[in-house]
């Protein structure tokens, strides 16, 4: 990955005193659930993730003192292809992986233990990190027909060879949060963590001691290597990354937008245009000047020549935009210097940093087909959809209500 990315990660993952830890799994699995759990302690409704859900949570130890983690629940909402590829770039960042398996469903064991494999036994054997310990979750074990520890462990039992591997049971419908069986889980994850630390830190060491220009050839071979695959969006997240660095910062960009002069007008274009408004107007205001402005952008700049305004197209993007700033977790406190001092200003400053976090969280953004997710072609390309908004004819779009629901529930248990 390039070295802007890299920092990046580096930014959002590290928090004094707590450990990063991916949890992954495949869809409807009960990854956001568990997050949640652990966070606000009681079961909360859900839907399917669509980039990151990033959350500190004390994860409670039998016997001993919590294990605080910042979990990264990683929506696998943008297809499997596209989440083991990004994925194996994250990781590098994080102290432990959560597999987490619906053990209700024996149908889908064999494609779980395929997209595992997909992400941490990659064909370079220098990109698996083996002193990263993996813990198996067989979630939804309390309920019928669910399949015995011995039956997924034996599934997983390839990725145990020289890593610390762990399968337990946890369950959905618990009395108490001592009953889903997590205390007994994270027991075992912190435990090993504290055996594998010695070996990563062996790690970190070495490669601060390496050759700055072989470290660099690495990274040119490993962006060589990303580029063959077949995986685009992955590329183009990471060129909207680099693009962003050597972009002006969003005051600039606002005043190219309103003066017709941006220098191009592409699909991160848009993106930027709604995250900034929206960010710094919030959800009311800052719709009306994305439909404003992109209506008037489009009849004004000849950049546009032979573009129509879409309003179903524009209000989708704006839904999604606003999602995604809704599900961005707190500032760490290593860019907290980043923020003003004293009050908070009535019109909020968005620092060059803020809108590639957001693409870190959210990288489905940069999929410009993303509307087909929801809509058929026939439906949003219809003549009415480009004249009033119409509603998705495949599945609704992310709901806020739940989001709001939850951020207020986190605040309420500070």
């Amino acid at each position: 990955m390039s070295s802007v990315i890299q920092n990046l990660l580096s930014l959002v993952h590290r928090r004094d005193g707590v450990h990063p830890v991916a949890m992954l799994g495949l869809d409807n699995g009960g990854k956001t659930t568990l997050v949640y759990l652990l966070k606000l302690g009681q079961i909360i409704q859900t839907i399917p993730s669509m980039g990151f859900n990033v959350e500190v949570v004390d994860a409670p130890v039998s016997g001993r003192k919590s294990f605080k983690m910042l979990l990264w629940d990683l929506g696998i909402g943008c297809g499997r292809m596209f989440y083991a590829r990004l994925v194996r770039n994250y990781m590098k960042n994080i102290d432990a992986v959560i597999w987490v398996v619906d053990a209700s469903d024996e149908g889908r064991l064999e494609e779980s233990v395929e997209a595992l494999e997909e992400i941490i036994l990659p064909g370079d054997p220098e990109e698996v990190d083996k002193s990263i310990p993996l813990l198996i979750l067989a979630n939804k074990s309390d309920l019928p027909k669910a399949m015995s520890l011995d039956r997924i462990h034996m599934a997983f039992s390839k990725f145990g060879s020289g890593r610390l591997l762990g399968v337990s049971k946890t369950a959905i419908t618990p009395d108490t949060l001592a009953d889903t069986g997590l205390p007994e889980a994270f027991g075992w994850l912190q435990l090993v963590w504290h055996i594998s630390r010695p070996n990563r830190e062996k790690g970190i060491t070495s490669a601060t001691k390496a050759d700055e220009n072989a470290a660099m050839t690495k990274v040119n071979h490993q962006m060589s290597d990303l580029r063959t695959q077949q995986n685009k969006l992955v590329e183009k997240l990471e060129s909207w990354l680099t693009r962003i660095e050597n972009d002006v910062d969003s005051e600039e960009f606002l005043e190219k937008f309103y003066s017709f002069s941006l220098p191009a007008w592409d699909h991160y274009t848009h993106i930027r245009i709604a995250y900034v408004l929206l960010k710094k107007f919030g959800r009311k205001e800052g719709k009306d000047k994305i439909f404003n402005g992109l209506e008037t952008y489009i009849t004004t700049s000849p950049q546009t020549k032979g573009r129509s305004f879409h309003v179903t197209m524009t209000y989708f993007w704006i839904q999604i935009v606003h999602f995604g700033i809704r599900n961005m977790p707190d500032i760490p406190q290593s860019s907290a210097s980043l923020l003003p001092s004293g009050p908070l200003p009535e019109v909020i400053t968005i620092t060059h940093q803020d809108f590639p976090r957001f693409l870190l969280i959210n990288p489905h953004v940069a999929d410009g087909n993303l509307w087909s997710e929801y809509y058929t072609k026939d439906v949003l390309m219809s003549q009415k959809a480009k004249n009033e908004m119409v509603l998705p004819d495949k599945k609704p779009l992310p709901s806020l209500v739940i989001r709001d629901t939850i951020k207020s529930l986190g605040k309420d248990v500070k």
